[in-house]
């Protein structure tokens, strides 16, 4: 077995330590204090070397104790430990994740451990530099699908809820078939995300993928979009294809087709029944192949009830249907979803972000996210470019106000300490609840008035008369819980 080769360190060449600056170096003692502390171990640490040199390793890094120290258990025992993960807490509050080795050291001799040096290095550049790789691998992979004018597929999808695996295999069912899909679900919840994934899962993904969103072009167009036209269909009409002919083999989206006119549905009825269509001002039938998959942002019956949808139409299009439920139905879908936002994003902006602090995970997690999955990703990309360049985590702070403020009463409500003692009265429940929030709200903002009043959505002298009025005095240590 290969022996462990031993070293000796003497001062001069600890000085020399002390000017590197891409890789963090610490020296301690026998006693475990710090004798060397370089150049890079003052900027990842945030901490000046004249207010280390002489303390012990434990007084510096509080975060330790002596049985998990690495330093200490190397001087303890002589055997180095190599490339070992460590996350702390630098001075500056920020969360450092460095990879790190700790040799002893040891006298001329090469008997007596004199002290050990620690070797670490951020390892969020190392993570920053696989992230952008793997954006890159994904960006190749997915350029094979770019020309049939996709970007999802169904491992694209993330989600560890069971409602979300039963629509993806819902998803992979709809693809192994040619009959027609509806996707209902609240605007935001991700359809054209599933009727892509569906399409590039089945055989006639080599195809066009040609998507329209109904309600965005105005009806009289809409069925020349479709369908095409002939010349002298009417003024300036020339002959030109429909959506239908250019998705030939391939896959027509009809999105938000409650929106569609109630006499063109009749003429999307009639494809599915025949596979045969018109173009505008032509009597000559076409025939399509394409696979129908259309979506709406309410519940196909709701749709029906209020003349929305012709129910002859709902059940041709509605052979499988995937109900993809809205996200707060769906909360542990929340945070892998952020990560994976998150991932995605920070790379391409040039940030090495890749976690939330713990305030920030309790706010986007107790959000009813109105907006969805769509909204989530808007909110993510907006934090990471407010983040500073040299971040690795999201904090609260980052997130929008409107979003905070929605989840503080969440938060409070959910937890029954709130309620007061004594008899329920409308006034007395009231005023427990107020003044939790306020509490909260202060304690949030270090005490500082004028935060926690723009935080509540309230003026500076507003939140003085509020605070009066339920007896909460202005200062840390009298405020009563």
């Amino acid at each position: 077995m290969k022996k462990n080769k031993k070293f000796y360190l003497d001062l001069d060449t600890i000085k020399i330590f002390e000017k590197v600056e891409d890789i963090s170096i610490n020296i301690l003692d026998s006693g475990g204090r710090f004798v060397g502390f370089s150049k890079g171990s003052e900027i990842l640490d945030a901490m000046k070397r004249e207010d280390v040199i002489g303390k012990h390793v434990l007084e510096v890094y509080k975060f330790y104790d002596g049985e998990v120290s690495p330093a200490l258990r190397v001087l303890k025992n002589g055997e180095p430990l190599k490339d070992f993960n460590i996350r702390y807490m630098n001075a500056n509050g920020k969360h450092i994740d460095a990879v790190s080795c700790v040799y002893p050291i040891f006298d001329k001799t090469g008997k007596e451990i004199v002290g050990s040096m620690c070797i670490y290095r951020d390892k969020s550049d190392f993570i920053y530099l696989s992230k952008k790789l793997e954006q890159l691998e994904e960006k190749l992979r997915k350029q094979e699908k770019k020309s049939n004018g996709t970007r999802y597929q169904i491992s694209d999808i993330s989600g560890v809820s069971e409602s979300i695996r039963d629509c993806t295999q819902q998803a992979e069912l709809a693809a192994s078939l040619s009959a027609p899909v509806l996707i209902y679900g609240e605007t935001g919840t991700g359809k054209e995300v599933f009727a892509q994934s569906i399409h590039n899962a089945s055989s006639r993904s080599s195809a066009p993928f040609v998507a329209i969103n109904c309600s965005a072009i105005p009806e009289a167009l809409l069925e020349s979009t479709l369908f095409g036209t002939v010349k002298g269909a009417y003024t300036g009409a020339s002959d030109t294809k429909g959506l239908f002919e250019a998705a030939e083999n391939g896959t027509v989206f009809l999105d938000e087709i409650n929106s569609m006119d109630l006499m063109l549905q009749s003429k999307i009825l009639r494809i599915l029944e025949t596979g045969t269509y018109r173009r505008v001002g032509s009597t000559k039938e076409l025939t399509t192949n394409a696979q129908i998959i259309s979506a709406m942002n309410e519940h196909p019956q709701a749709a029906i009830e209020r003349g929305r949808v012709r129910s002859d139409l709902y059940y041709r299009l509605a052979t499988l249907t995937i109900a993809l439920p809205p996200l707060r139905e769906r909360r542990e879908d929340i945070i892998p979803l952020a990560l994976s936002f998150l991932n995605s994003e920070s790379a391409a902006m040039g940030k090495k972000l890749y976690d939330f602090s713990k305030d920030s995970r309790t706010f986007l997690f107790n959000y009813d996210w109105p907006g969805n999955v769509r909204e989530l990703k808007h909110v993510i990309v907006r934090a990471i470019l407010l983040s500073p360049y040299n971040s690795n985590v999201i904090t609260s702070d980052l997130l929008p106000m409107d979003l905070k403020k929605s989840t503080a009463g969440r938060t409070l409500l959910d937890n029954e300490a709130w309620s007061p003692a004594g008899p329920y009265s409308l006034k007395s429940l009231t005023e427990a609840f107020e003044r939790k929030v306020i509490l909260q709200a202060l304690s949030t903002h270090n005490y500082n008035i004028t935060k926690s009043a723009e935080s509540l959505g309230m003026v500076r002298q507003s939140l003085q008369y509020k605070m009066r009025t339920l007896g909460i005095k202005n200062s840390r240590y009298h405020f009563e819980d």
